[in-house]
């Protein structure tokens, strides 16, 4: 029995609903909530959002609905921004995020990271979240008066850590998700996925750590450490995709089609977003594997260019706010499809 069992789920869009729909399906099969059988839920985007949900103790039902009801709502644009924006994205984000706020605000009223570590103090269910940090500032010492600009780094929000007590569930959310091109910058935060789209190493080094220096990140007031001191061996991570087209490459004709590689900026502008978030995405799963093998690692990731994809999402590429409930409703098919095939080994490895 693994000392410290961990829920990593990536960003992904409404194509969350995918291990929003695996998680439902577990908790139908076994009537355990995730926050019973994890003691860390780690997310990225709409991962973290996923995983918020379920350390507040909100249903895997709930959860799941949210993005096969109110998906046209999360990724709103009226035709006058659109306009604006000049037409899409050229010039603003392409959706607003007043009915996404509006949701969420529904969901956790005015709820904190501080009422998550309160309502969850038997140590299961602690709560991680990825964003990135546009403006982060730094002090050189606990005596400076003033802190200094540092570069834009990831930023990790925890339940654990006493300066993160404060920070609203919904600001939480609006943080991790605020995807570049797609929501607008929110507290000089966007999305996590830029740096973290797969949270599971970040989750791992959270868990190993043992250092107790970095005053401003105490677990508890009489505590010092930056994370949890546990050993490898007693470590157990069930990595959660959010489904892939599997065509995230470039083929060598269009390289040498377009100038011969001899790229700028606007042959590079339509591959960057996915390089960005698949290549760290490949890279914590390359690690964490490496770390710790099949035995104590699990992931999940669904592809729709295989035979058992449904036909309506076979082959296609989703982007991250696909809102036609066909295609999520195909998704969740999917994820069905998949679930009831891998059933035993997934239950097995979870001990459920």
């Amino acid at each position: 029995m693994p000392d410290l069992k961990i829920l990593s789920i990536d960003g992904g869009g409404t194509r969350g609903v995918i291990p929003a729909t695996i998680l439902n399906l577990i908790f139908k099969e076994t009537n355990k909530h995730p926050r019973e059988i994890f003691d860390l839920l780690a997310g990225t985007s709409t991962g973290g959002i996923l995983c918020t949900g379920y350390s507040f103790g909100i249903s895997t039902e709930e959860m799941l609905s949210l993005y096969l009801e109110k998906s046209s709502e999360i990724f709103y644009d009226s035709g006058w921004d659109d306009l604006r924006d000049g037409f899409g994205k050229n010039l603003g984000a392409d959706y607003s995020n007043k009915k996404f706020k509006k949701i969420l605000e529904e969901i956790f009223g005015t709820k904190t990271l501080g009422d998550v570590r309160e309502q969850n103090s038997n140590g299961k269910a602690r709560l991680m979240v990825c964003s990135f940090d546009l403006n982060p500032e730094e002090k050189n010492s606990e005596t400076d008066k003033k802190p200094r600009p540092i570069n834009f780094r990831p930023k990790v929000f925890h339940s654990d850590f006493l300066r993160d007590q404060e920070v609203s569930l919904v600001d939480l959310c609006l943080m991790t998700s605020a995807g570049p091109t797609y929501f607008p910058i929110y507290k000089d935060h966007v999305d996590g996925g830029v740096s973290l789209n797969n949270p599971a190493m970040a989750a791992l080094a959270y868990a190993i750590n043992k250092r107790d220096d970095g005053i401003k990140e105490y677990r508890h007031p009489d505590g010092k450490e930056k994370g949890l001191g546990k050993e490898i061996k007693d470590l157990q991570i069930f990595s959660l995709g959010c489904g892939s087209s599997n065509k995230n490459y470039i083929p060598p004709a269009t390289i040498k089609r377009k100038k011969n590689g001899d790229w700028g900026n606007l042959q590079w502008v339509k591959y960057l977003p996915d390089m960005l978030t698949e290549t760290n995405i490949q890279a914590s799963d390359y690690y964490v594997n490496q770390l710790l093998g099949p035995e104590q690692f699990k992931r999940i990731q669904l592809y729709f260019d295989t035979p058992d994809a449904p036909k309506l999402i076979r082959g296609k590429s989703l982007g991250l706010d696909v809102k036609r409930k066909d295609l999520l409703k195909a998704m969740v098919e999917y994820a069905t499809i998949f679930y009831e095939k891998e059933k035993n080994s997934i239950l097995d490895f979870l001990e459920v």
